[in-house]
């Protein structure tokens, strides 16, 4: 057999994978079709029939805790090894951490099987959905948002430096003193000065008295 023909008789071997998978997270509720159970029936096709499929080519790049790759393989006649043809697949894996490339390639390898043998596949997003990812983004942006300190604008500082004009108050000094007042989070120059301190300070400025004012 050639290894078209080969090909041909696992399509007829093969004719419907049922989903062994479950994928649930909030809203979300399906069933899936597994990588592990896609290879474990290919697997012994490609015994029987004396084929061999191995990656040969791949290209891989990551936009935030989304990794893509373009993978090619090669399917080979063991019986007639210069017969060969070449396959491509895709697939794209989110993970925030660093497990994103290996599920993109486990996605790649088993939609290459599905594409080749014309399985169906039905809907069979990847383990991660894209509503748990949006999700977690979401609540790490509000975290994010959250730890990062708020500091105040042009026109804020400018309100500082009319006052410490007014009062004479050095600005290393002013500085110092808020950061005796706020240890958690000391500002090294005025840009670097919270709301919160902004609102304490600005009080603190208009209890001074001018430089010039005469004592009573």
């Amino acid at each position: 057999m050639n290894i078209y023909e080969k090909i041909l008789a696992i399509m007829q071997d093969v004719q419907y994978l049922a989903k062994d998978d479950h994928v649930e997270f909030g809203k979300t509720n399906y069933k899936a079709l597994s990588e592990e159970k896609v290879t474990a029936i290919m697997r012994a096709e490609l015994i029987k029939y004396n084929l061999i499929v191995y990656p040969f080519q791949q290209d891989s790049n990551r936009a935030g805790s989304i990794t893509h790759v373009d993978t090619k393989y090669r399917m080979v006649n063991v019986e007639d090894p210069k017969e060969f043809i070449e396959i491509a697949s895709a697939g794209d894996g989110a993970d925030s951490q660093d497990k994103g490339s290996g599920k993109a390639m486990t996605y790649a390898f088993k939609y290459m099987w599905l594409r080749v043998f014309a399985l169906p596949t039905g809907e069979d997003p990847d383990k991660i959905s894209s509503a748990e990812l949006d999700d977690k983004a979401e609540k790490e942006a509000e975290k994010a948002q959250k730890a990062a300190p708020q500091y105040i604008g042009e026109i804020k500082q400018t309100v500082i430096l009319k006052e410490l004009h007014r009062t004479g108050w050095n600005a290393k000094e002013m500085l110092a003193y808020l950061g005796k007042k706020f240890p958690h989070d000391v500002p090294d120059t005025i840009g670097h000065i919270t709301e919160a301190q902004f609102t304490f300070i600005v009080k603190a400025l208009e209890k001074r008295p001018d430089k010039d004012a005469e004592p009573a």
